[in-house]
């Protein structure tokens, strides 16, 4: 394995470990805010964080992926890396308007947010932090190593002041606002780091240009948003026919399926991500073989994750958030087999057609997916609730990592190659990875 190998190295060993540090703080805080809060005050925080989700995802607009291509494509031009901050920036401010004003306006209109005004305009703070978070140029430059090693610290102080402001129910907003404040001053630090340690300057970028660029990652835009229709609409959707409670045990299920899920996917995908899109420059086959050969090792870490989350899902719950949540144990076992199709499906969207070009047919199948999960969503919900909400959820992964292998086959494109996938040649490649770390 050559220099960018190793850099590949690092930046998944850091970001695992930082990663697994992380969210050791959700681990010691949600035992506590489950009981304190209850299902009736987690579910309606999680309904609207879902709602919120939206608005953020219309400031990010994609630009993590389409602004970490094109960095990545020219790491050491700062003035080009100046652009490409300047052009994201300008956009997203503008997206943010957009954003702020549409938000405003359903406030009025959805009884939840209508209801707790104050709680949501606390949670929309989120889209401000999208416009200064500079992630994209972090993976564009793969240096990754700092800018996760500080979400520790931003979890130290996050845990601390959970423990010793919130203590009762009605400390909801107190609860809200501790993690949302938190993580807009590291946005803020985030920015003003790396726009003085990568020499980078900023400059508003003319309309014209904000339009064009907004117009040239409307695909992967639309397939972010798509994308997240079968993760949050579906809470959405479940809020039209249950109580917050209800709505509760659905969320404890995906959020406890997510942290196991991203102390394992998150720290991969986004180190693999700006280096594989090297790959993929230096050579189409290039990528394609270096792909397969991170597939299989993957596929194993998240296999074992799957099972883990069946086996103890009783345990997990109970101990995570408390007797209170039982109910969310059989969502759990329905959806513990995420953990494989995400990576899959991720790794086939994002990594390999992404970075070939492939943005519409990404779009056409995740679009088809939105469209099947939301009509699945109202039909599963409205007769099984929760339940029905879990099995639409894993039906519509499963589709996507069919129609995904599929349409890649039909261009001759696999990420599978079954000699990779035995003991030996596993073990072959640990062995190289620890070669480099060591």
């Amino acid at each position: 394995m050559g220099s960018k190998d190793k850099t590949l190295v690092s930046n998944i060993a850091s970001l695992g470990v930082v990663q697994i540090i992380s969210y050791i703080f959700p681990l010691l805080t949600i035992p506590y805010i489950s009981r304190i809060i209850g299902p009736d005050g987690l579910g309606l925080f999680n309904y609207i964080s879902a709602f919120v989700t939206y608005f953020v995802l219309m400031v990010n607009y994609g630009f993590d992926l389409t602004a970490t291509r094109k960095i990545a494509g020219n790491p050491t031009n700062t003035e080009f890396v100046s652009k490409i901050y300047s052009t994201v920036t300008t956009c997203r401010l503008l997206l943010l308007t957009g954003a702020t004003i549409t938000f405003i306006l359903l406030s009025f209109y959805f009884p939840n947010l209508k209801n707790n005004l104050i709680l949501s305009g606390i949670l929309f703070l989120n889209a401000v932090s999208a416009l200064f978070n500079p992630q994209y140029i972090f993976q564009g430059l793969q240096k990754l190593s700092f800018f996760s090693s500080l979400n520790v610290v931003k979890g130290i102080i996050t845990t601390v002041c959970i423990f010793l402001f919130v203590s009762d129910a009605k400390h909801l907003i107190i609860y809200a606002s501790i993690g949302v404040f938190t993580n807009l001053i590291f946005s803020i630090f985030w920015t003003i780091y790396v726009v003085y340690k990568y020499k980078i300057k900023f400059f508003f970028v003319s309309l014209n240009s904000c339009f064009k660029e907004i117009w040239d990652s409307r695909l992967v835009f639309f397939s972010t948003i798509i994308f997240s229709f079968y993760t949050t609409a579906n809470i959405i959707i479940l809020g039209v026919f249950a109580p917050p409670k209800i709505i509760a045990y659905y969320t404890t299920a995906v959020s406890l399926i997510n942290i196991i899920q991203s102390v394992i996917n998150v720290p991969i995908s986004s180190s693999l991500y700006p280096y594989i899109g090297k790959a993929f420059a230096d050579g189409r086959e290039i990528g394609l073989e270096k792909l397969k050969r991170i597939v299989s090792l993957i596929f194993y870490f998240t296999l074992a994750a799957c099972i883990f989350i069946f086996v103890f899902a009783p345990v997990l719950v109970k101990i995570i958030y408390g007797s209170q949540f039982e109910n969310a144990i059989i969502s759990v076992r329905i959806l513990s087999v995420l953990p494989i199709l995400s990576s899959l499906s991720g790794t086939m969207g994002v990594q390999v057609m992404l970075n070939l070009g492939m943005d519409l047919k990404f779009l056409r199948i995740t679009t088809i997916a939105a469209i099947c999960s939301i009509i699945m969503n109202f039909l599963f919900s409205y007769y099984y609730s929760y339940i029905g909400s879990s099995v639409a959820y894993l039906l519509t992964e499963i589709f996507i990592v069919i129609a995904l292998t599929l349409s890649l086959r039909k261009n001759g494109i696999t990420i599978i190659n079954l000699k990779y996938f035995y003991p030996s040649s596993v073990f072959e490649f640990v062995k190289q990875i620890k070669s480099n770390l060591f």
